[in-house]
């Protein structure tokens, strides 16, 4: 049966499916649905799409053209442009440190003594002394070494008698100290022979003129 003319056709030919009204086929208003440009639509199965972002998992787009840009590669390494530096064989060792001293040596009156006969020995003379000696409050020294003995004690008592007295000869100090020392001095009486010869006493002539003599000479020179 024919529609009537207040009725509107509910559908069409079986196999062509029902018959879709203009508004029905306008999707541009559903929240499901977001137009990207002309034609080309985002469709959401599921929740409404939001205007700001892209759609949830599960969207469908209307065109099979993916606008998103590719995502970047890192960019390589940039290729060395010059001769790998050398390894350091001699790595700085930091700031240098001054060499301690020496220490000091120890010196005491066995040490010294020690080195002074080393010393000594190692001269090679026959005759030889090294004096260190306090004279009123100063302190001299002396050394010396030779091959005769004679010149040794001479310099040695010449030296002694020297710090003794410097205003006094050196022959008068002598003679006070040997007068003065308990040890008895024994002259050869070559000695005495020389001394008397060089005065003009002569055999006949008394002691009393011997002792005259040498208190006139003011002293008797051996």
């Amino acid at each position: 049966m024919p529609p009537g003319p207040d009725e509107k056709p509910t559908g069409g030919d079986p196999e062509e499916g029902p018959v879709l009204s203009p508004e029905e086929l306008d999707i541009g208003e559903d929240e499901h649905v977001r137009e990207l440009d002309d034609g080309r639509y985002v469709v959401s199965a599921n929740d409404p799409i939001a205007d700001t972002g892209s759609g949830p998992t599960g969207q469908i787009e209307g065109s099979t053209t993916d606008d998103r840009p590719a995502p970047s590669e890192p960019e390589p390494d940039p290729e060395p442009t010059g001769a790998p530096a050398a390894p350091d064989h001699n790595p700085d060792p930091g700031p240098e440190t001054e060499p301690k001293p020496d220490p000091e040596p120890d010196f005491t009156a066995h040490s010294v003594h020690e080195w002074l006969t080393r010393d000594l020995e190692a001269s090679n003379s026959r005759y030889g002394f090294d004096i260190t000696a306090a004279f009123d409050g100063g302190v001299s020294q002396q050394r010396m070494v030779s091959n005769d003995v004679v010149t040794i004690f001479e310099n040695l008592v010449m030296w002694y008698a020297q710090q003794i007295d410097r205003n006094t000869p050196v022959e008068e100090v002598l003679g006070i100290l040997l007068m003065e020392a308990n040890v008895p001095v024994r002259y050869p009486p070559d000695a005495i022979v020389r001394t008397l010869k060089s005065t003009d006493l002569s055999p006949d002539d008394s002691i009393e003129d011997l002792l005259d003599a040498v208190r006139e000479d003011e002293g008797l020179e051996l």
